[in-house]
């Protein structure tokens, strides 16, 4: 036990790392990737690309990110399941539960639905069931986003980490 208390500085590095390259992922494919791609045609007057067109290129793009996000809500259970056990921390590990979930529900429910239904063709995403689906899918991206920002600014200030006065 003692030697994972020696390895503990390098395991929080990784994971703030991780969970920094993710929020830049996640801002770029979210907040850079899907104006330009969803505005191609007005941006590149010649290019004829439809919505349901620009829709596939940006659903190939969030799949590539559920792999990082994937491989992220692992991290993140490890550590915080850990952190809980040693320190009694709250705050971050509650944050590291609520980003898990939104995760998968992100990655395992919400992309594969996507994925589906632009697999029908156009027809399978003009319809209501469709869009409320895209809709929730957005609102739990940018909660994943809001939780993630937070669990770093707690476990970079160490807030109730249980390593006050360190």
């Amino acid at each position: 036990m003692q030697n994972l208390f020696k390895l503990q500085p390098y395991f929080f590095t990784l994971y703030t790392l991780l969970i920094g390259v993710s929020l830049g992922a996640i801002l770029a494919s979210g907040v850079l990737s899907a104006p330009t791609i969803f505005r191609a045609s007005s941006i590149v007057p010649e290019l004829e690309i439809s919505v349901f067109q620009s829709g596939i290129l940006m659903t190939s793009i969030f799949v590539k990110l559920n792999m990082l996000l994937n491989i992220l809500a692992i991290f993140i259970l490890v550590y915080e399941i850990l952190s809980l056990r040693i320190s009694g921390a709250k705050v971050a590990p509650l944050l590291g539960f609520i980003s898990v979930i939104l995760i998968f529900l992100f990655t395992l429910y919400y992309t594969p639905y996507i994925v589906e239904a632009q697999k029908l063709g156009e027809d399978g995403i003009a319809n209501a069931a469709f869009d409320a689906m895209h809709t929730q899918s957005v609102l739990v991206f940018k909660m994943l986003m809001a939780s993630l920002c937070l669990l770093f600014i707690v476990r970079l200030l160490k807030i109730n980490s249980g390593c006050k006065g360190k």
